[in-house]
């Protein structure tokens, strides 16, 4: 293991983490962990970026993204006046689609890319790997902290270095999507939508269909897709503030999931894969176009969806046909907590790692994102909205069937939740992911899965060193 002591991972340190890789833990082991002395922590303040010459003309910067559906909005900025002028003759190539594994196998290589977004940006943070930024956002004309949301600015640090700049998106998290003529077809009212979990059962069992051989024709709601499924530092985890408890406390660095809010969770939303069959599920998924976050919804076998803002322009880019249909409302909460009105923050970032070559120009290029320019083209093209404040009141929620409730909601919402600051989510993920399968197969209880649960994360998180 590495010397704690140290601000940062050497390359073959690094790459001694990144095995754990193969076993499911991104980053997972030999970590810099939170609370390391103050000499360290003044030592990575101090490594502040140094200028750089300026990329020759044709050796391009390279940003690397998870998403696939930024490269339109991507394409039409890079060939404006305004980007022209703003770069100069420094090409930036963007490579969408890129997977986690990608992204960790460059850095532990020492050759990462020059920018990442759409990755689990703590986790490398939280390894000294990132070229913090403070000393060219104090410079920015453009990426200030006032013209930020609170959730959007703060989560760009760690140990009060920063290392994130907000961009591409950015607005809020949760909400309930659904089509109102498949639920019309039903026998159900579109303007009564369900607001807890009990009641998305009633619509589920009636908007669930099958054949007579019993295979699913139709699925009402699949809790486990999209952001009903998702734990990420951008994104958050939902069963928390729907029942309402904190499943990690970053200050005492301690895990609360088992718990009977955890088991009620399993259980309750696993009876909605029960329901359809987790074959029939898995086989849909299985079909191309109706793959998880939206594409099941687009493709009209998915009825509804728990979903964030961007959903509503995603699918009036994708599918307007479908779009035209798509209301929403807030997302479900158990019946004990009926009335609660759920909303989150969190977003995206561009970081920039320490051994890239041209990080000065991928900041300059991370500025942009941030201009009017830029944001317009990225809600036009792609849907999405950033967490800059400014902007947002500029926008026409109108333009995308849905959006209205989003915007709304930032002052109707009862209770607020924002992404736990926990330094090995993409592990928890994976957790979660493989033990809700295994309580919905009824390979365990609801109780064993969330004691499994509880009893990886704790043993990762200290054999990572994080635990004090």
């Amino acid at each position: 293991m590495p010397d704690y002591r140290r601000p940062s991972l050497s390359r073959r340190d690094f790459l001694r983490a990144s095995s754990f890789l193969a076993l499911g833990g991104v980053l997972a082991a030999c970590a810099a962990p939170p609370g390391v002395e103050q000499a360290a922590q003044q030592a990575e303040q101090a490594q502040q970026p140094e200028a750089q010459a300026p990329a020759a003309a044709g050796d391009a910067v390279q940003y690397w993204v998870g998403w696939g559906n930024l490269q339109q909005s991507w394409d039409a900025i890079v060939q404006t006046d305004e980007w022209a002028e703003w770069m100069g003759d420094t090409p930036v190539e963007l490579k969408s689609s890129t997977s986690q594994e990608a992204i960790l196998t460059a850095v532990a290589a020492g050759t990462p890319p020059d920018g990442a977004s759409n990755t689990q940006y703590l986790d490398y943070m939280a390894r000294g790997v990132l070229q913090p930024i403070d000393d060219w956002i104090a410079t920015s004309e453009i990426i200030k902290q006032e013209n930020y949301l609170e959730g959007s600015w703060n989560d760009g640090f760690y140990q009060g270095v920063m290392y994130g700049v907000p961009a591409n998106e950015g607005f809020i998290r949760y909400g309930l999507n659904y089509n109102a003529r498949m639920v019309e077809e039903a026998g159900l009212d579109p303007d009564t939508p369900p607001e807890t979990w009990s009641e998305c059962m009633e619509w589920h069992k009636a908007l669930t269909k099958f054949d007579d051989a019993g295979n699913m024709l139709q699925v009402g709601l699949d809790p486990y897709d999209a952001m009903g499924g998702q734990i990420g530092i951008q994104d958050g985890f939902y069963p928390p503030p729907s029942w309402g408890w904190t499943w990690f406390d970053a200050e005492a660095g301690t895990f609360d999931l088992d718990n009977e809010m955890m088991v009620q969770a399993f259980e309750v939303m696993g009876e909605f894969i029960k329901l359809a069959g987790p074959d029939n599920m898995a086989g849909m998924r299985q079909v191309e176009g109706q793959g998880g976050w939206g594409g099941s919804f687009n493709a009209e076998v998915q009825a509804m969806l728990i979903e964030g803002y961007w959903h509503p322009g995603e699918t009036q880019i994708q599918k307007p046909e479908v779009a035209q249909y798509n209301r929403a409302t807030w997302a479900p909460v158990p019946d004990a907590r009926k009335g609660v009105k759920i909303q989150g923050t969190g977003g995206h970032y561009v970081i920039l790692f320490k051994d890239a070559k041209r990080t000065q120009e991928m900041f300059r290029a991370a500025e942009f994102l941030n201009t009017d320019t830029a944001m317009s083209i990225i809600f036009e093209n792609t849907g999405w909205l950033p967490g800059h404040t400014k902007f947002l009141e500029t926008i026409d929620p109108s333009v995308y069937p849905g959006l209205d409730f989003y915007v709304k909601s930032v002052a109707e919402a009862t209770e607020w939740t924002s992404p736990a600051r926990c330094p090995i989510t993409q592990f928890v993920s994976q957790q979660y992911q493989q033990l809700r399968e295994a309580q919905f197969r009824e390979e365990m209880t609801a109780a064993e899965a969330a004691a499994e649960f509880q009893k990886r994360c704790d043993e990762e998180y200290k054999n990572a060193g994080f635990a004090s």
